[in-house]
């Protein structure tokens, strides 16, 4: 090998010792709950890395120094953050809550920028296959969602339609037909699909949030 070839093993062995090092020191916390602030200075200090890894010609001294001050940042930020929780809340952020009492929170799922199916994905993530099985579901400032199911629900409900479109493969696994969904929607007063937000199966019938309810729910809360 040529000594290039050693420099990057001496570079590579080098900053991966003083990353695991920094990570290490900056808490277990960093680890699994990311903050939007914790992510910045991760990335960063590894794309840095990175770069004085490609780029031999840079003294090593200086990498380490730009590493070292973003640490140093980064426990200044997490000390100011810890003792005062205005500054906590603007830099990592507040809890929202996107269920309440059974009810979709559809105002604040828009200001987090939070779809639907991103709410579906994180529930059957917490082993809950529908929302109606919810009666209170919070957005955690790290992105992840604390989900309570509700007490009275002992059925598990199947989702049959989801933003405004059938899920023909759980309607089959029910034995039901897309003419009994537009049964079960006229008897709601539902003119189409397209009106359908969300849709499950509990075991008898379809249970329904419209879009309209859902910006009625809005209006009541301005």
């Amino acid at each position: 090998m040529d000594l290039n070839c050693y420099n990057v093993i001496y570079r590579t062995t080098l900053f991966y010792i003083v990353l695991l090092i920094v990570f290490k020191l900056m808490g277990k916390r960093e680890i699994g709950q990311l903050t939007l602030l914790d992510l910045v200075v991760s990335v960063l200090m590894a794309e840095i890395a990175a770069m004085a890894i490609d780029n031999l010609e840079r003294p090593i001294h200086e990498v380490l120094l730009a590493i070292g001050l973003l640490g140093i940042l980064q426990f200044t930020s997490a000390f100011i953050t810890l003792r005062y929780k205005k500054i906590r809340e603007f830099v990592d952020g507040k809890p929202s809550i996107l269920i309440h009492q059974g009810r979709i929170n559809i105002h604040e799922m828009r200001k987090q920028r939070y779809t639907f199916d991103d709410l579906m994905l994180q529930l059957r993530a917490n082993n809950i296959s529908s929302v109606f099985e919810v009666e209170y579901a919070i957005l955690e400032s790290n992105g992840q969602l604390s989900s309570f199911k509700r007490q009275d629900v002992t059925y598990c409900p199947l989702p049959i339609i989801t933003s405004g479109g059938i899920e023909k493969e759980n309607l089959l696994k029910i034995h039901k037909t897309e003419k009994w969904v537009e049964e079960q929607m006229d008897k709601k007063g539902i003119f189409g699909v397209k009106e359908v937000y969300y849709a499950a199966f509990d075991g008898k019938e379809l249970q329904f949030i419209t879009r309209e309810s859902l910006n009625l729910n809005e209006k009541k809360r301005r």
